[in-house]
């Protein structure tokens, strides 16, 4: 079965598809829902030509100074933006980490508006069913960190109410809660605030992801979450030995509570981020031995993909799954049905 076939077929899911901070949004503000001829990165249109059904699409507290910004106009993967892009900042004053997050938001949520006919935010689980009845892909809205909400319930229940449903709760360090993958010292469990944020999120059908957070941190947030959780773009540590990777501990204690490992794709972008014309045989075969090891330890319910923003390689990877003997089921569960499946657990009913 060709993966055009199969993508028709099946529900695909990307566990991180979009990338909000990425200046080519932030600094030019490209229309998402106009199809980018010479890039390799997502829009809506390409999204959906690719076979995609649900793709998560994050953001988080970026800015770019005015130094970047110039150097920006200079970079190959550089595309234009829309004729008159509205500044996302009138002045150069200092923003705090809230206001970050919801100018970048507010920016997508700007082309989901346009864009009707083309896509359906999803705020809870019947929207999934809703999108696809209506040919529509589905797009859940992300944030990057936790330092923006600090400690405030509140602040976490009106991004709720705005349809943020999933939370990378770290990249690096220490947060007020939580310990990142490169903080080894602390011990790196849970702090009571963190716990209580855990049970808020739950509560708010917000999906938890352990994705930058250390091995302890991570056990803990499994334990005392009430739903399942995820780890959105990892690879087996056992494999790839960098702290920023999964334990065996982790993926097997996720497996156990219902959660979901999504393996990244080791392959490269082309130069310039220009479009896909295949992909490197080792950087898929190295793929699919990370799936393969994962489903052997988490068994195929537990694993999912999450490409880190790199969407276009999924009509190879189907592909790869299959012709390495997947089944067209086992390849269905790990490519979309397991994602499916967390999301139903953990949106608003």
């Amino acid at each position: 079965m060709k993966a055009d076939e199969f993508h028709h077929t099946h529900p695909i899911c990307d566990l991180l598809g979009l990338n909000l901070t990425h200046p080519r949004f932030l600094l030019d503000h490209i229309d998402l829902g106009q199809r980018q001829d010479t890039s390799c990165r997502g829009d809506f249109v390409k999204l959906k030509e690719w076979g995609l059904s649900v793709v998560m699409c994050k953001g988080g507290p970026a800015q770019y100074d005015y130094n970047f910004a110039a150097l920006w106009q200079s970079q190959p993967e550089r595309r234009a933006g829309r004729p008159d892009p509205e500044q996302m900042f009138l002045s150069g004053i200092i923003k705090n980490p809230t206001q970050l997050v919801l100018a970048v938001l507010d920016r997508f949520l700007v082309d989901v508006e346009a864009h009707p006919d083309k896509v359906l935010l999803v705020r809870r689980a019947a929207d999934l069913d809703r999108a696809r009845e209506e040919g529509k892909l589905a797009l859940l809205m992300g944030a990057n960190r936790s330092d923006w909400f600090g400690d405030s319930p509140g602040v976490l229940r009106m991004f709720a109410r705005l349809g943020l449903r999933m939370i990378t709760l770290g990249q690096s360090g220490r947060e007020l809660g939580y310990d990142g993958s490169d903080e080894v010292r602390s011990g790196g469990r849970m702090t009571a605030l963190g716990l209580r944020l855990i049970e808020e999120m739950n509560r708010a059908g917000i999906l938890i992801d352990l994705a930058h957070t250390n091995e302890v941190c991570a056990l803990d947030i499994i334990d005392n979450s009430a739903r399942p959780v995820i780890d959105s773009h990892s690879n087996p540590r056992a494999l790839e030995d960098s702290l920023r990777n999964t334990t065996d501990a982790v993926m097997k204690a996720l497996a156990a509570r219902g959660g979901l490992l999504g393996i990244m794709p080791p392959i490269s972008r082309p130069a310039g981020e220009q479009p896909y014309t295949g992909v490197p045989a080792d950087q898929l075969a190295k793929t699919i031995t990370y799936i393969r090891y994962a489903v052997d330890l988490m068994g195929v319910q537990g694993v999912g993909i999450g490409t880190h923003f790199n969407t276009a390689v999924l009509p190879y990877l189907t592909e790869g799954l299959l012709q390495a003997g997947f089944s067209e089921a086992d390849a269905a569960l790990i490519l979309g049905g397991n994602y499916l499946r967390l999301l139903r657990q953990v949106l608003p009913a």
